[in-house]
């Protein structure tokens, strides 16, 4: 496969979006007195939406259309960026999250800038395949939380629980499952967390165009596992 795409989210930028944990689990009947067991199999996948995303001129339009052929449905997967509000970085860092330009002013194709990176944590421990836990080096970060996100490779992750184990190290266990064994060193990406997912159905990227020339899309998207 060629390279896995970013999403030009400088391009097809989503009025809402969603990214959620969709659980697996498996319930029994329901006895008599009302009593039911309810037995989960996994973690759960990820599941995202992009909603009104504005598809409103002559580059939307034609980025949108590459994608759709990239996709070919639910064939192909995309890196998806996920919102980096909630991250942990200081107040007084938002200067250092400031895109710049070519030295010619010119911005790449997306539109997008270059942009520096600003957290840094990295792996202390080895995570094995489907390990949930990882002890962590915070070398520059605010105030790493629970709720919060962050990639490996592609594959995102939100911390559940998080111990200082010192001053600049801490455990945590991470939802799901670490879809892939992560040696010790590899660099947890806070910044601009990405997940790799593909389309939901094959009909997501249908693009109606009102008057033939603009629309307001949603696309469902359903991690590539």
């Amino acid at each position: 496969m060629a390279d896995i795409p970013l999403w030009p989210i400088n391009v097809l930028s989503p009025r809402e979006f969603a990214i959620n944990l969709a659980p697996r689990s498996l319930a029994g009947p329901t006895s008599v007195s009302g009593v039911g067991q309810v037995v989960s199999s996994d973690a759960g996948i990820w599941k995202a939406t992009y909603a009104g995303i504005p598809v409103t001129d002559r580059q939307r339009v034609l980025t949108w259309r590459s994608l759709s052929e990239w996709a070919e449905g639910r064939l192909n997967p995309f890196l998806l960026p996920i919102t980096n509000f909630y991250q942990p970085y200081a107040p007084e860092w938002e200067a250092a999250y400031k895109t710049v330009p070519h030295s010619d002013q010119s911005p790449f194709s997306d539109r997008g800038e270059y942009r520096s990176r600003v957290i840094n944590v990295a792996l202390l421990s080895n995570i094995p395949l489907r390990g949930t836990t990882a002890n962590i080096a915070i070398i520059t970060a605010h105030d790493i939380q629970p709720g919060q996100h962050f990639s490996i490779g592609g594959r995102l992750y939100r911390i559940r629980t998080l111990q200082m184990t010192g001053e600049n190290t801490a455990t945590i266990t991470f939802r799901p499952p670490a879809r892939e064994a992560v040696v010790a060193g590899a660099e947890l990406e806070f910044d601009q967390p990405v997940c790799r997912m593909r389309l939901a159905s094959d009909s997501e990227m249908d693009l109606p165009l009102d008057y033939g020339r603009w629309s307001f899309p949603t696309v469902n998207f359903i991690e590539d596992v």
